[in-house]
């Protein structure tokens, strides 16, 4: 029986709007017959505050009511960033130079993604579909991407737009020898600014661990929106196009999407 885990992650802002979406083109598209497993790590806070995307706002306990039949854990945030070095994180440089607040954003999330990660090994699956709850979908996930899971066990489905010169980075489907390097990536982070030179970098940090397990990348049209704090739908472009970045990346692009028509038509 094929195993599917499903794995959310992060804060769940506006789930009244987004879980419905959610339950509708993500966890009905799953395979009939699946052996189904829902995971969750989350942190429980009661304000959101996000000086880039100018949200602030309270975040009311309704919010966590969808994920409170599925396996998984509510946490404060404390002692996350000593976990995983922040400071040493901070010395590498201010990327996005808003006083490292998104950098400490992105140590939360990628923080609870490890966590998740963790908590979905024993399950053993063939494949996992990592979610951010405050996503919207507009669009369903392709069926055919979890046929032949032997076959696409080494595969990472990433959806086709805001690639910033990496590979976006909200939702996901992974085979069983990828979903770990997708879900644990913040452990490469030291890795990834030695080898590369850079800066701490979300999209260019996924890009870097999944190709550093020799993931098979394909690409997703399955489209989402952020909702905000307020209810707000972010603006998003689901041009392929847009921040796809140097001509190394667009050729990348290329053949993952040359790879995801082969799996289309087997």
């Amino acid at each position: 029986m094929l195993k599917i885990a499903v794995a959310f992650f992060g804060i769940p802002r506006n789930s009244q709007i987004c879980f419905p979406s959610i339950e509708q083109n993500v966890l009905a598209q799953l395979p009939a017959g699946s052996e189904v497993q829902c995971f969750y790590h989350l942190y429980k806070v009661d304000e959101v505050q996000n000086a880039r995307s100018g949200e602030k706002g309270a975040l009311t306990a309704d919010n966590y009511q969808p994920f409170e039949a599925m396996t998984g854990t509510l946490t404060s945030t404390e002692g996350v960033l000593e976990r995983w070095d922040f400071e040493r994180v901070k010395s590498l440089g201010d990327t996005w130079a808003d006083d490292y607040a998104s950098l400490r954003n992105l140590i939360y999330q990628l923080n609870s993604l490890h966590t998740v990660t963790t908590m979905i090994e024993a399950f053993a699956p063939d494949f996992v579909v990592y979610v951010r709850p405050d996503n919207f979908f507009h669009t369903a996930l392709p069926g055919y991407v979890f046929d032949h899971a032997q076959a696409r066990r080494h595969h990472a489905y990433i959806p086709d737009w805001q690639w910033w010169g990496g590979l976006n980075d909200r939702f996901a489907v992974c085979g069983r020898d990828t979903y770990v390097a997708y879900g644990k990536r913040i452990e490469r982070i030291f890795d990834f600014c030695k080898a590369t030179g850079r800066k701490l970098h979300s999209e260019r940090l996924l890009k870097y661990a999944l190709q550093q397990a020799d993931a098979k990348i394909c690409t997703l049209p399955t489209q989402a929106s952020r909702v905000r704090i307020t209810g707000a739908f972010a603006e998003e472009s689901f041009s392929p196009k847009r921040g796809m970045g140097k001509r190394e990346n667009r050729y990348f692009h290329f053949f993952a999407t040359l790879r995801t028509w082969f799996d289309r038509r087997r």
